[in-house]
């Protein structure tokens, strides 16, 4: 063995360690190795124990206060959604997603039958429930108002299996229409101290993070948002006479969760730690200091175009989910971008749950993350971050309009990110394929939800580049040099012409000479040239090249590179446009749909 290895059981020395990090960076900075969260905590690229200190460990035990650890002891539920606005089909889905091994039902309501089922009366829930056996398969709804949750709660007769959920959410219905719901809100209180007596497994009041985390926000901003509710509805249910253990086994928590797996992980045991320790200040036995947790996949991370990704996305926040110990899990198709799922959409999503609790054994580990230290000190990063933005909410005299302000702030950082590609959607932005083929789905009607609070879909800016092309929209690729010379710079832009529903054409041929270059561009009849070469290649021969492909009839010319130096030469040469790592990807890919004569 070498004499440079450490001998077994021979601790490492962490300066030595990051002197050798260095020597890799050659001169870049460390801080080029630490990422930051939305809310700007720093992603280190080694944790230590010294990073939490075990002997003064909150965490606990799983199944035990303050449940950072979880506190299910087995598997999650696997609760599926649907919202077919035709009855006897919902009925149909329900059935077949139960036989397939669904274990709970989200029915999602809406009388006018837009965004959900429409269910108007009792015949209609009886209808969408036939052959259902609620006490084997809990219910849980999501939509209409008091009225559904009474019509629910006539149906059980006064048995409710644990899981059903009649999620009453008068903060969240403010948040997302801007109308005051201070009746609706007394109502619910009434109607939770009525259910407590009758139905106590079940959960009356729902606070749905998802509204904040589909319009943009971030994980620290998700969790105020939802103890500035839940403490909300402590104390409106505190005015029935209600215990605050009873009070807190009514209020379950809805979390979206996106890809970003160890981080959205994190974000769920901050949030039950964060809600352990309103509840142990509200005087609230151990034991019913648990957050009940229905984490549901992001929608705002699903993309229309190359929808197939999709599938990765929801497993990964699936995963995160599970590792997270969230107590129920619903997973969306992967057609959920582009219209109502076929029987295959449904199957794989709830089919990548069963594989992740069954094939992958999370369902049967307690806290699959715990003890990594990354993740615990992240929780606690969190948590803190956290608690802190609640404070200040709940010290606000508008503070929902303050969470407004924050959220809009975090959507439009993330947009830039996108825009600039330094986030990434895997078949949108990056490696796009532009004739991939659609799933089967059925066609919706899109959303026209509007405000502060509307949701968004971060890919949409560059999905609605590609509608608006067709097989006219190409490139000629100029390339110069051999093929290992121009391939990376010819590789990278074909990838962002693609991005924006752009074809490349010759992407991969080399030209033996500048004759034999212009012929082919004239040969190809595309009007749009890109130079694709090395900064030497470009400095000899660029602007003569540019010359020769305006002469010949193109009418806008690229370059694939920064223009340095010889910006001024190439511009006077017949170059238009400089593309380049770093740009507003979204901007360029605009201008070139103008030079190419594509319609805004």
């Amino acid at each position: 063995m070498s004499e440079q290895t450490l001998a077994l059981g021979e601790n490492a020395d962490e300066a030595d360690w990051r002197a050798l990090v260095e020597q890799g960076l050659k001169g870049a900075s460390w801080d080029r190795l630490v990422g930051k969260t939305a809310d700007g905590i720093p992603l280190e690229p080694l944790y230590r124990e010294a990073d939490i200190a075990t002997a003064s460990d909150i965490s606990g035990a799983p199944g035990a206060a303050p449940f950072v650890r979880g506190a299910r002891s087995g598997g999650w539920l696997v609760r599926q959604s649907f919202s077919h606005p035709d009855i006897e089909r919902t009925n149909h889905e329900i059935l077949a997603d139960l036989e397939g091994g669904v274990g709970a039902i989200e029915l999602v309501i809406d009388p006018a039958g837009k965004r959900g089922v429409a269910i108007k009366n009792a015949a209609d829930l009886d209808a969408a429930l036939t052959s259902v056996i609620l006490e084997a398969a809990p219910v849980s709804l999501d939509g209409g108002g008091e009225r559904a949750a009474m019509l629910l709660r006539d149906k059980l007769k006064g048995v409710a299996a644990r899981g059903t959920a009649f999620n009453l959410d008068p903060m969240g219905a403010q948040l997302q229409t801007g109308a005051d719901q201070s009746e609706a809100a007394l109502a619910a209180y009434l109607f939770t101290a009525q259910t407590a007596r009758d139905l106590p497994v079940a959960r009356c009041l729902r606070v749905d993070a998802r509204i904040v985390h589909e319009a943009g926000a971030s994980e620290a901003q998700e969790i105020a948002y939802a103890l500035h509710s839940a403490i909300a509805y402590l104390l409106g249910l505190a005015t029935r006479a209600l215990s605050i253990g009873d009070c807190a086994r009514a209020i379950g928590f809805a979390v979206a969760v996106g890809p970003d797996a160890l981080v959205e992980a994190a974000k769920l045991r901050a949030l039950r730690l964060c809600w352990a320790r309103v509840l142990e200040a509200s005087g609230a036995a151990p034991a019913d200091r648990a957050a009940y947790i229905h984490a549901f996949t992001s929608r705002r991370m699903m993309t229309r175009y190359d929808a197939w990704t999709n599938i990765l996305r929801v497993s990964t926040a699936a995963f995160a989910a599970a590792i997270g110990g969230a107590d129920e899990i619903t997973t969306y198709p992967l057609t959920d971008a582009l219209g109502r799922p076929s029987a295959f959409a449904r199957r794989v999503a709830r089919n990548t749950q069963h594989v992740l609790a069954e094939e992958c054994r999370l369902g049967h580990v307690a806290d699959p993350a715990g003890g990594a230290w990354f993740v615990e000190k992240l929780t606690r990063d969190l948590a803190e971050r956290a608690w802190a933005l609640m404070q200040q909410m709940q010290t606000h005299a508008e503070p929902l309009e303050l969470l407004q302000n924050w959220v809009s702030e975090t959507r439009e950082r993330r947009r830039t990110a996108i825009a600039t590609r330094r986030e990434t959607i895997t078949g949108v932005t990056d490696f796009p394929l532009l004739d991939a083929k659609l799933p089967d789905f059925e066609a919706m009607a899109p959303s026209n939800a509007a405000g502060g609070f509307a949701p968004i879909r971060l890919a949409e800016p560059f999905e609605a580049l590609r509608d608006k092309t067709d097989a006219s929209a190409r490139v000629f690729f100029a390339n110069i040099g051999s093929q290992a010379e121009f391939s990376p710079r010819a590789q990278w832009t074909r990838g962002l012409f693609a991005a924006g529903g752009v074809a490349s054409v010759g992407a991969e041929d080399a030209y033996d000479g500048s004759d034999a270059l212009i012929g082919a561009f004239h040969a190809s009849g595309a009007r749009v040239a890109v130079l694709a070469g090395t900064d030497a290649h470009y400095a000899e021969c660029a602007a003569e090249t540019a010359r020769s492909l305006k002469a010949t009839g193109a009418d806008w010319v690229l370059l694939a590179g920064k223009p340095g130096e010889h910006e001024a030469d190439l511009r006077a040469a017949g170059v238009d446009q400089f593309v380049f790592a770093g740009q507003n990807a979204l901007k360029e890919l605009e201008t070139l749909h103008t030079a190419l004569g594509v319609k805004p």
